[in-house]
């Protein structure tokens, strides 16, 4: 038996559209897990309030972030003493984000992103990155 092919057009581009449940789920977000070397956490969290600051506001002002937040450890006794959250609107933004971070470090600080946080590693060790989506 023959499909008439405005049928198997019509069954075709059915198959192929995601559900709504399966589209994308929207925003993203990275999470970076650090600890701060013995007795450099305060450096940390100013070097963190004087570079990443200003740079990750600029993107967000460009649209590129949705938002970014950074928490210091307050109490406990946990390796990670800093989170960092930056909040994509979109899997392609975050899949652009190093070369988006490189261009507004230039702009802001008028240096690349290498050279902003050169002294980084003296003052902190990454745990881990994760990504999250909405559930």
């Amino acid at each position: 038996m023959r499909c008439p092919l405005p049928t198997l057009l019509t069954i075709i581009i059915t198959l192929a559209t995601p559900l709504a449940g399966q589209a994308a789920a929207g925003h993203i977000y990275w999470v970076g897990f650090y600890q701060a070397l013995p007795g450099k956490a305060a450096a940390y969290n100013k070097a963190l309030s004087d570079i990443a600051d200003p740079i990750l506001d600029e993107l967000v002002r460009r649209k590129q972030m949705v938002s970014h937040v950074q928490l210091a450890q307050y109490t406990g006794a946990g390796e990670n003493t800093n989170l960092v959250i930056l909040e994509f609107p979109n899997w392609g933004a975050l899949d652009t984000y190093e070369a988006k971070l490189d261009e507004a470090s230039r702009a802001v600080l008028h240096k690349p992103w290498s050279e902003a946080i050169a002294g980084f590693p003296e003052l902190r060790r990454l745990v881990r990155i994760e990504i999250y989506t909405r559930s």
